[in-house]
């Protein structure tokens, strides 16, 4: 991994997004690029300021924050940009440009899809051509990465994000826990379900990762997913990005939407490449 891409507002969401992406350039040797998306919001104390002195603000700010890091991470691998226009679009063409392999950004409020105050998180998601880390307020963060998350349900979908989750499992010695979940008693969907299951424990097991399948019924997958990974201390849970959820919880959202929303727990949140279908099958 060459660099990650850091969402940043100088808010406390975004300051949770940063340790979080400091802890991964430690582990992945990689350089942080932290990016300020100047697009005026009056909720934001930045923006309190004259427009005139909102560059100079920005730039203050960046340094303060590096300061901070100087001593996990060398000052050399950090670096920043202040662009201009829509937060989800500027995001993904920096990551581009930084040929990052991830953005990470911060959540907040009680809904939790709103990202600095002008942009919903799943908005960056959706956009992003590389896998995002949401990370809501007061998440729960580890210095280390020891425990993933892996919820199996029926879509093909579902296990297209394992090849880059396995990635990350070998960079940190990680064990990954499967939760295959089943939440109808239609057979057809429930032999998918096993099919996946099985399909990502032979991936698993080919790529020597440590991991672990548990199987449940349920009539809410985002509850369950939530529960679970609070019972097994999960430092991270991997969703794609258009995973359905239950026919039961389609009002209230998809499953990543409502796993942004609300888990206390970073999400990996991977988007449907066709280079990841070719690696899943």
């Amino acid at each position: 991994m060459k660099s990650i891409v850091v969402g940043v507002d100088f808010q406390n969401q975004s300051y949770a997004a940063m340790k979080f992406a400091v802890n991964m350039a430690i582990n992945v040797n990689c350089y942080l690029m932290l990016v300020f998306v100047n697009k005026p919001d009056r909720s934001k104390d930045i923006f309190q300021r004259p427009k005139d002195k909102i560059y100079e603000e920005a730039e203050e700010r960046f340094q303060m924050l590096i300061d901070k890091y100087e001593d996990q991470l060398d000052r050399n691998r950090f670096s920043y940009k202040i662009r201009e226009g829509n937060i989800a679009d500027e995001l993904d063409r920096q990551a581009v440009e930084s040929r990052a392999e991830m953005i990470v950004i911060g959540t907040h409020g009680d809904s939790g899809l709103r990202l600095f105050n002008s942009s919903g998180a799943f908005q960056i998601v959706e956009k992003s051509s590389v896998p995002v880390v949401t990370i809501k307020d007061g998440a729960q963060i580890s210095n280390d990465i020891k425990v993933i998350l892996v919820p199996i349900d029926a879509t093909l979908e579902s296990r297209q994000k394992v090849p880059f989750t396995v990635r990350l499992a070998k960079t940190f010695n990680a064990e990954i826990h499967m939760l295959a979940m089943y939440h109808t008693k239609v057979k057809m969907i429930q032999d998918n379900i096993i099919s996946y299951t099985k399909q990502a424990a032979e991936y698993l097991e080919d790529n020597s990762v440590n991991f672990v399948v548990k199987s449940i019924e349920t009539d809410d997958i985002i509850k369950t997913t939530i529960n679970y990974s609070e019972d097994i201390n999960a430092d991270l849970i991997s969703s794609m990005s258009i995973q359905l959820s239950a026919t039961s919880n389609l009002w209230k959202g998809s499953f990543a939407e409502q796993l942004i929303t609300r888990s206390h727990i970073p999400v990996l949140n991977i988007q449907t490449k066709e280079l990841i279908k070719t690696l899943s099958r």
